[in-house]
């Protein structure tokens, strides 16, 4: 049996990630998600004719644009579920985007004294992507808006 505190922790947990009864589907979701999304995420840079700063600014800007469609028109609008959220916005979404190679990339753009496309970089990556987020969010919502 689970002491007070661990259940007190763990039911906190789940009702922050996707309300009471998620348990373990929740990682298992998470898990299933963010194997396609690494497998995406593979594919893509390796289909992309581009160098690889862009292909990742590509990715984590449709990643944006995706995660912003999928939380706030479907999500919120409840036309996907608490698990679809976690499936594809945690899982798929988090493993296809990364700031763990927006990072290096920046500064092997740095490193190389690519000044002009390392602000560029930076720039695009702070502002567009949240920005189609944004329009994602707004524009499913406004679709789905009865």
């Amino acid at each position: 049996m689970k002491s007070t505190e661990q259940t007190r922790l763990g039911r906190d947990f789940w009702v922050d990630y996707g309300g009471e009864g998620m348990d373990g589907r929740a990682l298992l979701l998470v898990a299933i998600g963010g194997a396609l999304g690494a497998v995406a995420r593979y594919l893509t840079t390796t289909i992309l004719p581009i160098d690889s700063h862009w292909s990742t600014l590509a990715i984590n800007l449709t990643g944006s644009l995706l995660l912003g469609i999928i939380a706030g028109g479907l999500h919120g609008s409840g036309m996907i579920s608490d698990e679809m959220l976690i499936l594809l916005g945690t899982g798929i979404l988090g493993a296809f985007t990364t700031m763990s190679t927006f990072s290096l990339d920046l500064v092997k753009l740095i490193d190389e004294a690519q000044w002009i496309t390392a602000i560029l970089y930076l720039g695009s990556t702070a502002l567009i992507g949240p920005i189609l987020a944004l329009i994602g969010w707004k524009c499913t919502s406004m679709i789905l808006a009865p």
